[in-house]
């Protein structure tokens, strides 16, 4: 008796997957880079992280993270329990959050000797997805006993005043660091590797103006009220200046140098991205500086989740701003409004994009409630042609113009029957089709929504077998059907005078 896998349970399981790894490099996306020599697709440094990262059991992206934690809260225990005594709850909370981060980290290193014995074997998403299983519930249940101390630890450390002995304001500096970068986290999740994005020349320029608006705006505001400070008390000396004052200068200083490098990567970014997809000879290149680039952004971010962090415990109460915030009173307003903005941003925008959404469906209900539809569909067709298109919500398969057909690269068919030498890198499956059809030799095509790669073929669909990634979902094969009844019509002129053959513009009968 034969059996046939259930599709439900890979479905349900590839669900499980993802909601488990929410911030883990994803697992069934594949990144093979469109090489340019006709060499065909090849893995890249993306596809080494997802095997490293299903190793990490999918905590890889969050593991510089965890260890930076660990050892801030081992600084402040070794500086600041001596000083603040062991019963002093920043002292305990700071013991509960130290030893729950190490369970976990032990139990990620406890997996990942039982993930690296199996890290050349090939599972099933069922075998997959409950080796997953394991190493998370595990791991959730110290998350989860870390995440109430960061809670209670977060209110303790922004609420309570500071002493008149300042003994625990050293605990309290990394404790509120790490309390407040688990937040934080929230809101700017660790950047995900990915080969750079194809997108037209107009939406990169968009999106790279409204970058350098934000921060050049940024950089001039802040770089404006700390040139008119001077005073001593704002500028950092010592390292004992982070724990009982508080150099607000010096942190709009460091503010600043990762303004600009956030201007200077954007602005790689976007050349990257236009060069990766327009130089397919350099895409070898690229690719390696692609990864260089990742090491970048994901260096920079995770600056700037502590430089945040930080910024809070300095600029939040109890500190407010220590003596420096009453001799540099529009420095302190001005860093603690662009804190607020960075920080706390996603939380304005979640609730104006649910209103906009609310304001949409009432707007189209109200009109279908008051006119017909021969009223309705024309305006609300006006109205998506007025909308302008957002970057990166564009069609993946647009339609087909004259300008974009025209534009189409052209493949060759080589001598010999390889299916490596018939593959060219196009943007869309339509677009994939239309090189088919374009190609009298091409009968089966296939399209990769992930890599842009598109394979032509000679044989049949009913021929033979088109060998696809089994764990990808954005592969798709199309065929030239010849035996139905609307193509048999293109067969009528066969053995007939090249008068008629050429008659139409027949892709499938040529005059000899």
């Amino acid at each position: 008796m034969s059996t046939t896998p259930n599709n439900n349970n890979r479905f349900f399981n590839r669900i499980a997957n993802t909601y488990i790894h929410s911030d883990s490099i994803n697992e069934t996306s594949t990144t093979p880079a469109p090489a340019g020599d006709g060499s065909g697709p090849s893995s890249t440094w993306v596809d080494s992280l997802i095997q490293l990262d299903r190793v990490f059991s999918g905590t890889l992206l969050r593991l510089c993270y965890n260890l930076v934690d660990i050892v801030l809260l081992s600084l402040g225990l070794y500086y600041g329990a001596r000083i603040c005594g062991v019963s002093n709850a920043l002292v305990v909370i700071s013991i509960l959050i130290l030893m729950f981060s190490g369970l976990g980290l032990a139990c990620t290193l406890l997996f990942l000797i039982r993930n690296w014995s199996f890290r050349h074997t090939t599972l099933s998403d069922e075998t997959s997805s409950s080796r997953y299983r394991q190493g998370y519930a595990v791991r959730a249940f110290f998350h989860f006993l870390r995440f109430i101390c960061i809670c209670v630890g977060t209110g303790y450390v922004f609420t309570s005043k500071i002493p008149t002995s300042n003994q625990c304001e050293i605990l309290r500096f990394y404790l509120g660091t790490v309390c407040f970068n688990t937040w934080v986290l929230i809101f700017i999740s660790p950047p995900k590797p990915s080969l750079p994005k194809r997108q037209s020349l107009i939406s990169e320029c968009f999106i790279l103006f409204v970058s350098i608006i934000f921060n050049s705006i940024f950089f001039g505001v802040v770089a404006s009220a700390m040139i008119k400070t001077h005073a001593s008390e704002c500028i950092y000396t010592r390292i004992e200046d982070l724990y009982f004052n508080v150099p607000l200068k010096s942190f709009a200083s460091v503010g600043l140098i990762l303004i600009a490098s956030n201007i200077g990567i954007s602005i790689l970014t976007a050349i990257l991205n236009q060069l990766f997809y327009r130089l397919p000879n350099f895409r070898r290149v690229l690719v390696h500086l692609s990864a260089i680039h990742y090491v970048i952004s994901y260096s920079r971010t995770v600056v700037l989740v502590y430089y945040f962090s930080v910024g809070a415990v300095l600029l939040f109460r109890p500190h407010s701003g220590g003596s420096c915030r009453a001799v540099a009173p529009d420095l302190y307003k001005t860093l603690l409004i662009w804190e607020l903005i960075h920080v706390f941003l996603p939380l304005i925008i979640w609730p104006l994009a649910f209103l906009v959404c609310c304001l949409g469906v009432a707007f189209g209900g109200c009109l279908a409630l008051c006119f017909p539809a021969s009223i309705i569909v024309p305006l609300l067709e006006m109205i998506q042609e007025r909308l302008p298109n957002v970057p990166g919500a564009d069609n993946p398969d647009p339609p087909a113009s004259p300008g974009s057909i025209d534009t189409l690269p052209m493949v060759v068919f080589g001598e010999e029957s390889d299916e490596f030498n018939q593959t060219q890198c196009v943007s869309s499956l339509l677009r994939c089709s239309i090189l088919c059809n374009q190609n009298r030799q091409c009968r089966t095509f296939d399209y990769d929504r992930s890599s842009l790669v598109c394979r032509l073929f000679e044989s049949e669909y009913s021929t033979g077998i088109v060998l696809t990634n089994s764990s990808s979902l954005t592969s798709r094969i199309g065929a030239i059907l010849y035996n139905t009844t609307a193509t048999s019509q293109f067969y009528s002129a066969y053995n007939q005078t090249c008068d008629q053959c050429s008659t139409g513009g027949n892709r499938y009968l040529q005059c000899i």
